[in-house]
């Protein structure tokens, strides 16, 4: 295990001063979300609701392991002096949003939707905007990734499909902010939690677009730790991109259908469980050949 983690950080650790700042950008986010899911647990708050420690952590975790997984991808791309422009939107962007979201935390105030009071108005109208940066920085690394991947071939179809989720994510999440606000101009209070229809979960929607570069990342490095073909990774990784994609249609399909995640109905059930077997079996597959890719490049090292 010691090995096969060595090999790991060794495909994500920061060489240049951009990815340096992106992972000290990740590192500050993550250590803010353990702490606040310490406080969660010590202060017995209810971890659900508008305002709750919930957000801090869950957010600060979210937006940490993002910038962490930018870091890999730039570590596939040419290194560039304008990459600072998508690192610095990205890394800077997700410390400033997870600033305003733990600020409104320790204040007792809802971050999102809260438009009560002049300051309360400035805090979302500020995360809006940033929100709309750090997309366009994933846009700007989506684009650099199609031109000017440098990566293997089964990388290349996990970076491009991580951030195709995480733009899809984006525009879901602008429509629960529509959805938040049409709550407060409806009732005149931040609503708790934001649903597509009667029951749609959109924050899962939103959640699972969000994550999806870390999983089909980590799929992606550990077949390169592998020894060729490269055409069985590319399968592989294929297969895994497929499967995930679709997963999120089905979940996504179910949200804006208005019914719960638990209940999709006929064909978004099935497209679900096809995805998420699709996504088990490679994953299954890439932890059985780790230890046997290991040892070959340890004895290909020491030839």
């Amino acid at each position: 295990m010691h090995v096969i983690l060595r090999q790991v950080w060794s495909a994500v650790r920061p060489v240049t001063a951009q990815q340096r700042f992106l992972w000290w950008c990740g590192t500050l986010l993550l250590a803010s979300g353990a702490v606040h899911a310490v406080v969660a647990a010590v202060d017995w708050a209810p971890w659900r609701g508008a305002v709750s420690w919930r957000k801090p952590a869950v957010f600060g975790m979210s937006f940490g392991v993002l910038s962490w997984s930018a870091v890999w991808v730039m570590r596939q791309l040419p290194a560039r002096r304008w990459g600072w422009l998508p690192a610095s939107l990205l890394g800077a962007g997700s410390v400033v949003e997870v600033t305003m979201i733990t600020m409104q935390r320790w204040r007792g105030e809802a971050s999102h939707f809260n438009q009560e009071a002049a300051f309360d108005s400035a805090v979302w109208s500020v995360m809006g905007s940033v929100v709309v940066l750090v997309a366009f920085a994933i846009a700007l690394f989506l684009v650099w990734s199609l031109v000017r991947f440098q990566g293997t071939p089964a990388a290349r179809i996990a970076v491009v499909a991580g951030l195709l989720a995480i733009l899809v994510s984006g525009y879901i999440g602008f429509g629960m902010a529509e959805e938040g606000e049409a709550v407060v101009d409806a009732t005149g209070r931040v609503p708790d939690t934001v649903v597509f229809g009667a029951e749609g979960s959109a924050k899962l929607a939103h959640a699972v677009g969000m994550h999806g570069l870390q999983v089909l990342g980590l799929l992606a490095i550990g077949l390169g730790l592998r020894l060729p073909p490269a055409r069985t990774q590319v399968r592989l990784m294929a297969l895994a991109a497929v499967g995930y994609g679709a997963l999120y249609a089905s979940v996504t399909a179910t949200a804006y259908a208005g019914l719960p995640w638990t209940a999709p109905g006929g064909l978004p059930a099935l497209l679900g469980l096809a995805g998420a077997a699709a996504v088990l079996a490679v994953s299954v597959i890439v932890a059985r050949r780790l230890p046997l890719g290991v040892e070959r490049r340890r004895a290909d090292m020491m030839r």
